[in-house]
């Protein structure tokens, strides 16, 4: 009767190993989620950069447009964030030229509720009161 009682005692996992086990897995997962969450936000802050890095390229292809004279210039410095029509021929996001702000943000994959804010561009050189400001893209990571 010893014998068989051994026998089928020994077929399962006790408590502790269960517990041993379900504790390992779950210190695997938290450290999995906080390396996902890590890489996600890292993707978000290099997605922001790369759309700043486009819009103050656009800015300096302006400005550095023959065509673009020190009228236009004044008129983007008056309101950069209103004037986003002057600058859009100078954007290509995946190929296409934006429209306006909503559309550079979905074609940049980027929620509709990211700020972009353009700054001014230097018109020292004739006479403005502008030094070159970097934009700022706010709302996303």
């Amino acid at each position: 009767m010893n014998r068989n009682f051994r026998a089928r005692a020994s077929k399962g996992f006790t408590i502790v190993e269960l517990i041993v086990v379900v504790t390992i897995v779950g210190l695997l997962a938290a450290v999995a989620v906080g390396a996902y969450n890590k890489v996600v936000n890292d993707a978000k802050t290099a997605k922001a950069l790369a759309l700043v890095n486009t819009l103050s390229t656009a800015k300096s292809l302006f400005v550095a447009d023959p065509n673009t004279g020190t009228a236009s210039i004044t008129a983007f410095n008056t309101a950069p964030d209103a004037n986003f029509a002057l600058i859009a021929p100078y954007i290509r996001v995946n190929g296409a030229q934006p429209a306006d702000e909503p559309d550079l943000l979905t074609r940049s994959g980027m929620p509709a509720t990211v700020a972009i804010t353009l700054g001014h561009v230097d018109d020292s050189s004739f006479g403005g009161g502008h030094t070159d400001e970097a934009p700022k893209v706010a709302g996303y990571p």
